[in-house]
């Protein structure tokens, strides 16, 4: 048994840090959190569009196996992993996990760039809808999920890989990733920009991957028409309007890779920690932030305000 301290949401907008008391069974593992992600779908909790407080959070952990129980086989203390353990309880200094939900991180892998659940999404994105010889492709923003997205495609011959985005300096790091074409969204010729890219075609394929609905209709009239492929890959944390001929008239297919689309979420982890190794995804671009355990709600805060310079932040127990 160990005590553990964890940051828990008391009060729409407001984290505290407290303290508990765990231990494992014969059957689970013990895991001293290194880092955890911050995620937007954490802050739709902070932000109370989701939930009602008091709640813990953090989703994405990884750590090092501190101890296991009698019956487990495969898992050394000492071994750092990482994966689909400590769903909404993993901003803490200690977490339980199963041994099917765990992953080794490979050696030359930094720790806080090891973020096996947000790379498994990714994976699942990307596989959900996967260009052909030619496509014209577009990943409506630029945030930290639709960086790896980006990453995920670059490679698979597409004739464009356009990269959207408000901010000029993530469109610089999507160039710098591999998009060929960059643009921003305020642009009043942006649809007739995405034209002449496509030589008047339309996009092939959209990943939405802002959870915003101005995005969402913005990408959907770059559509070509007759079976586009449409990816809404973003958080859709609170309600909004969407106008659905944008989608419908262009007899769009539309595809939801969120978690749930996944067929098997063990073997998308394992695809996603594969490509890291191979150095598909550049996290030493996109991990920006740091925060230790005491300062989680200075790093929702800077999450949440976009401000300038920031992709991705990680909490340092």
């Amino acid at each position: 048994m160990v005590t553990s301290r964890y940051a828990e949401l008391v009060e729409v907008g407001k984290m505290e840090i407290r303290e508990e008391q765990i231990d494992i069974t014969d059957d689970q593992v013990l895991i001293r959190v290194t880092h955890c992600g911050l995620c937007q779908y954490d802050g739709a909790y902070f932000q109370g569009f989701i939930g009602t407080p008091p709640l813990r959070l953090g989703h994405e952990p990884v750590g090092i196996v501190e101890a296991v129980g009698r019956h487990v086989k495969g898992v050394k203390a000492g071994e750092r992993v990482t994966g689909l353990f400590a769903h909404l309880k993993a901003f803490a200094t200690y977490a339980v996990a199963e041994p099917p939900e765990l992953i080794r991180i490979p050696e030359q892998i930094a720790s806080e760039h090891a973020l096996a659940e947000p790379l498994k999404c990714i994976a699942t994105i990307v596989r959900s809808a996967p260009p052909q010889l030619g496509d014209h492709v577009l990943v409506m923003g630029c945030g930290f999920m639709g960086l790896l997205t980006l990453a995920g495609l670059v490679g698979k011959a597409p004739a464009s890989l356009v990269a959207v985005d408000l901010l000029e300096n993530r469109l610089q790091l999507a160039k710098e990733i591999g998009a060929t074409h960059t643009l921003n969204a305020k642009n009043p010729n942006f649809l007739k920009q995405v034209q002449e890219i496509t030589d008047g075609r339309g996009t092939d394929i959209v990943y939405e991957v802002t959870g915003n609905a101005v995005a969402a209709e913005l990408g959907a009239k770059t559509l070509r028409p007759h079976r586009a492929t449409y990816a809404l890959a973003g958080w859709y944390g609170k309600p909004a309007q969407y106008t659905l001929r944008n989608w419908t008239t262009k007899g769009a297919v539309i595809v939801t890779p969120h978690p749930k689309y996944s067929l098997d979420p063990a073997d998308d982890m394992r695809r996603a920690m594969e490509a890291l190794a191979r150095g598909v995804f550049p996290m030493e671009k996109l991990v920006t932030h740091r925060f230790p355990l005491e300062d989680v709600q200075k790093g929702f805060e800077t999450m949440l305000s976009a401000s300038e310079g920031y992709i991705k932040g990680v909490i340092i127990p």
